[in-house]
């Protein structure tokens, strides 16, 4: 009988049960050479150890860990005593300011690399699968798991009953869908594996969205502007633990505006209505390539650059000009702020501008008359954008770390506006948060707000000489804050107005 060499040929089930011998004796390395970086987003304590000590056995050899501590209250002594002889994995502690993921993923230099959250519980197998796609097609750079957490497709919430029920599905399924992925618009899941190449194109996260499904989201989509291919594994399974909390019908209102928050940020970022958030799933911009490329966002320990503040600096009175100039100066060197455009509004009597000391970006507005004072501060907003825009009154002293106060609030809040509670309050006395719809007026000496809305309407305080007041859009959210500006307090000439001094005239 002649040999047919096709008859004889290796047919694929042969070759996958080969494979699937090969594996299971622990004959098969990670299918990438120099190995895996997993950084660890640790952020529960009683997750962090089980999660680490699973990734330590069902990895294999040729990995690196690195746990990141999310949280100030994070007690990573334990971690560090626990894992104390473990030469693979290292931590990186809690700093304030400092957004340290990125740290961890610049010194990721290996081909691969898995950002992974503490609640995720892997088991054995769970990473050879994840790298096939990126070897299938090189363009492909970044792939997810099927977990509980994944959005769209992605998604399948399982139950087990132990371990025993959990390994068994995820063996069933390697074994059924084995090289099975498909081509995903967005990721945002607990767990990511990126190649290197994508990580140094795409850069680090974009930490400013707050919260994680969004900068997971972002970073995804930046990577897909560069011509970067998302993937599902079908064949990868992993097991997410969800907190009580988490489980509660409804967030607190507190944590609903948080989230309201960070999704209007999103959006935002990617030119689409906030409505869309409504949608099942993550909301993708329907023409992604046809948007301007999002920079890329740098990778390791660099301080993260102080957002643009515009202090609007307004005179109520015709000061004389070396009155102005003096206090103008005197504003500038009190904050601690480090990048402030100052912005100098005048009413003069005559319509000459004395000769500032300005910087390059700031500005100097010297007018004739009430009305195109107001007019001029009325416009501000919309003139000179920045990330925040404060008002300060030339007739009020503010403490060294006003602005700074003021910055880090509107960043942390979900607030439009925030307003320096009067002096001498308690936290807990300040008034709340007024319904949407309700008409407020604050005063403008002690208001800021976000630099991309129109703040409202300025008007006149009634009974006082030029004293103004802010009237908000009644869909803007306000807030409070302690620590408010002592009137007169450091201004020359004490308490008395600069018309009440040589040199000054009535308005």
């Amino acid at each position: 009988m002649p040999y047919d060499a096709e008859a004889d040929a290796v047919s694929p089930e042969r070759l996958a049960g080969r494979y699937s011998y090969l594996e299971r004796e622990g004959l098969l390395p990670l299918p990438a050479k120099d190995g895996v970086t997993i950084v660890v987003e640790l952020a529960h304590r009683e997750w962090a150890e089980e999660c680490l000590s699973r990734l330590l056995v069902h990895s294999g050899p040729a990995i690196r860990l690195i746990g990141v501590a999310m949280k100030e209250d994070f007690p990573l002594q334990p971690l560090l005593e626990r894992f104390s002889a473990e030469a693979r994995l290292s931590f990186l502690p809690y700093e304030r300011g400092n957004y340290r993921i990125n740290e961890a993923l610049a010194d990721a230099l290996t081909s691969f690399i898995v950002l992974l959250e503490d609640r995720v519980l892997v088991t054995a197998g769970w990473l050879d699968e994840l790298l096939w796609p990126a070897i299938d097609d090189p363009a492909t750079g970044a792939i997810a798991p099927r977990s509980a957490a994944e959005e769209q497709e992605g998604r399948e919430v399982l139950r087990f009953g132990n371990d025993l029920e959990l390994s068994a599905y995820v063996n069933h399924q390697l074994s059924r869908r084995r090289g099975e992925w498909r081509e995903a618009e967005v990721l945002s899941g607990p767990c990511l594996v990126v190649t290197r190449e994508m990580l140094q194109r795409t850069g680090g996260l974009d930490f400013s969205l707050r919260e994680r499904r969004f900068i997971i989201a972002d970073w995804c989509l930046r990577a897909r502007q560069l011509g970067t291919r998302l993937a599902f594994s079908a064949a990868s399974y992993v097991h997410v633990l969800q907190p009580l909390a988490a489980r509660a019908p409804h967030m607190d209102s507190e944590a609903q505006a948080a989230h309201a928050a960070a999704g209007q940020a999103y959006c935002a970022k990617w030119r689409m209505p906030d409505e869309r958030l409504r949608e099942p799933g993550l909301p993708v911009p329907e023409n992604l390539l046809a948007l301007e490329r999002k920079p890329a966002i740098p990778l390791g320990k660099t301080p993260a650059a102080l957002p643009l503040v515009t202090a609007v600096v307004y005179f109520e009175e015709k000061w004389p000009a070396e009155a102005s100039i003096q206090r103008q100066l005197l504003l500038q060197g009190q904050q601690s702020y480090g990048n402030i455009r100052w912005i100098s509004v005048r009413d003069s009597w005559t319509d000459t501008t004395p000769d500032f000391p300005v910087h390059e970006q700031d500005t100097v507005i010297t007018v004739q008359g009430e009305k195109p004072w107001l007019h001029a501060l009325e416009n501000i907003s919309a003139m000179y954008q920045s990330e925040v825009t404060v008002y300060m009154s030339a007739s009020v002293s503010y403490d060294s770390e006003y602005v700074a106060r003021i910055v880090k609030t509107l960043l942390h809040s979900p607030a439009a506006l925030i307003v320096s509670a009067a002096p001498g309050l308690a936290e807990s006395e300040l008034p709340g948060n007024p319904e949407r719809g309700t008409a407020v007026v604050l005063p403008l000496e002690r208001t800021a707000h976000r630099g991309d809305i129109l703040p409202g309407r300025i008007v006149k305080r009634e009974s006082s000489r030029r004293s103004l007041l802010l009237c908000p859009g009644p869909e803007l959210a306000v807030g409070y804050i302690a620590g408010a500006p002592v009137p007169g307090a450091g201004v020359p000439g004490g308490n008395e107005r600069p018309s009440e001094r040589k040199g000054g005239t009535q308005p």
